[in-house]
């Protein structure tokens, strides 16, 4: 084989490559819920040198995890860097239908069949506060948090909680308690540092005088 031969086989072949797609990284133009509008950050290079880039890629699948009725979701905005993969065949008939279906057109991975991962970050926009002992659920800056670790689990930040709570175990507590309306009960014992009344009395110093018993006054509560 010449090598005039070897060259012209060598550059039909980097042409055929150059239309296929497995992997690129992107950022977040919209996001509807489900699909992303995004942009490639890796530019497209031509065969004779040029560079172009690639035009923003339209409804794309959000990959989130999903399965037996449950869900885990983050709320994905404009600038959020991700990773587009490519399906090796087309997935229009599947995305509209959720059916098998052949495919609609002969492209090949190509850029029409994206699902965006949200989260593979470049360094400028790494996560900066990273957790190493377990797993974490976080705002960027560790400010709030959901931590497990082997046999803890820790939250930092204000919880509103709808629905009953039960618990097997003992309950201490350091700082006020502050309830309004419905009933607290229990089988066991509480414990806290600062027990007060809506009014501001503090029940561990709280006293009676004049009580029955002889005009006498009660001694705080032990």
């Amino acid at each position: 084989m010449s090598d005039t031969l070897y060259q012209a086989i060598e550059e039909q072949i980097k042409r055929s490559q150059s239309t296929i797609f497995t992997a690129l990284p992107a950022t977040v133009i919209a996001f509807d819920g489900h699909t992303v509008q995004c942009k490639a950050m890796i530019n497209k290079v031509l065969a004779n040198g040029q560079e172009i880039a690639i035009p923003p890629l339209v409804d794309v699948p959000v990959q989130f995890p999903h399965a037996g009725g449950f869900c885990i979701t983050v709320p994905i905005k404009a600038g959020d860097e991700g990773l587009v993969i490519f399906s090796s065949r087309c997935i229009d008939g599947w995305f509209a239908s959720g059916q098998t279906s052949k495919p609609l057109d002969n492209r090949i991975n190509d850029l029409s069949d994206g699902f965006f991962i949200p989260g593979c970050n470049s360094v400028p926009h790494k996560i900066p506060v990273f957790y190493h002992d377990g797993i974490s659920m976080q705002t960027d800056d560790g400010s709030t948090h959901i931590r497990l670790t082997n046999g803890t689990i820790y939250i930092k930040g204000n919880i509103e909680h709808q629905g009953n709570t039960k618990q097997l175990g003992n309950y201490n507590q350091t700082g006020s308690f502050n309830q309004s309306g419905g009933n607290t009960s229990s089988n066991g014992t509480i414990t806290a540092q600062d027990i007060k009344t809506n009014k501001g009395i503090d029940l561990n110093k709280h006293v009676h005088a004049g009580v029955q018993s002889g005009g006498s006054t009660t001694k705080e509560p032990q």
